[in-house]
C-alpha cells in the first residue's frame, strides 16, 4: 500500500523512494505527468519530470493527505516489471 493511515497520513517509504518512476495526475490537471521521485518525506513526495523545453528542471509535489483523500491517480514502479496503482480500485 502506498499510504499508511495513522492519525496523520504518511507515505510508506519502503514502497516508494528516491528513484521510483511515477505517473501521476491530480484531479484538477487535464493531463498526467511522468517523472521520478527525487525526495520522500513522510507526508510529501517531490517528483522531477522532463522539461518540454531545454535546460529547465520541473517538479511537482504530492502530499500524502491529498493521495489519501483521492485527489491523485498514481502509477509507480521501482523496477519497471511491477507497476503499482493508487487507488488500486479493488484489483
Amino acid at each position: 500500500m502506498l499510504i499508511i493511515r495513522n492519525p496523520t497520513n504518511v507515505f510508506d517509504v519502503n514502497e516508494v523512494h528516491r528513484g521510483t518512476l511515477i505517473y501521476a495526475k491530480h484531479k484538477i490537471w487535464s493531463d498526467p505527468e511522468m517523472g521520478f521521485v527525487v525526495s520522500v518525506t513522510g507526508n510529501k513526495l517531490i517528483v522531477q519530470y522532463p522539461p518540454r523545453i531545454g535546460n529547465v528542471t520541473n517538479h511537482f509535489f504530492v502530499y500524502a493527505d491529498e493521495v489519501a483523500n483521492g485527489d491523485w491517480e498514481i502509477r509507480y514502479s521501482n523496477d519497471l516489471q511491477v507497476i503499482s496503482k493508487h487507488p488500486d480500485g479493488g484489483e
